[in-house]
């Protein structure tokens, strides 16, 4: 009886040390595929708001919305927005992005915002507009609408298409574009 006793005791023990250190290595796996190493890439897994369009990007490494230095709060009346943020952009690939800003909006669709409206209309139609007798600035809407993004790079020279700065400004509104389409 003994014998069966110790037996028991020492599969038990085998069983508890085993456990312990499969269950921390896999609890350690959870950690990491939680963390935001591991945040998703598709847009589906994303709120359809301003945060969402936020944390999407940030998955995607184009900005840190966390990094309150790298983000500046904008004045949403000018443009008619619920809500919008300026970002100094990011790069997960460590490329120079010291001259490359991203902001984004999120409209309220489907209200009657006369300035709202009238930004939309003007990127709509030719990709720009104007604030204040101001310049025009480029702009670009996502395909549902609700987002507009401002993408301003000052290294980036529109003829040299093989360039990585204009490779990325295109990955970055190919993935704007397609949020939540």
């Amino acid at each position: 009886m003994k014998r069966i006793f110790a037996a028991l005791l020492c599969a038990g023990l085998i069983m508890v040390f085993a456990s312990g250190c499969f269950g921390g290595q896999q609890t350690n796996q959870a950690d990491v595929a939680t963390g935001d190493e591991a945040r998703s890439l598709e847009a589906a897994d994303y709120n359809n708001d301003f945060e969402g369009l936020c944390n999407y990007f940030a998955a995607h490494g184009y900005i840190n919305p966390k990094d309150e230095t790298k983000a500046t709060e904008m004045d949403l009346s000018l443009v008619g927005a619920k809500a919008g943020k300026k970002f100094t952009a990011v790069r997960i690939d460590d490329k120079d992005v010291k001259n490359i800003t991203i902001e984004l909006y999120e409209f309220n669709t489907g209200e009657n915002k006369s300035t709202a409206d009238e930004i939309i209309a003007s990127v709509k139609s030719n990709g720009t507009f104007s604030i204040l007798n101001l310049p025009e600035v480029k702009a670009y809407l996502s395909d549902n609408g609700k987002f507009m993004m401002i993408y301003t790079d000052k290294g980036l020279d529109e003829k040299k298409t093989d360039s990585d700065n204009y490779k990325w400004r295109e990955e970055v509104l190919e993935k704007f574009k397609a949020f939540h389409k």
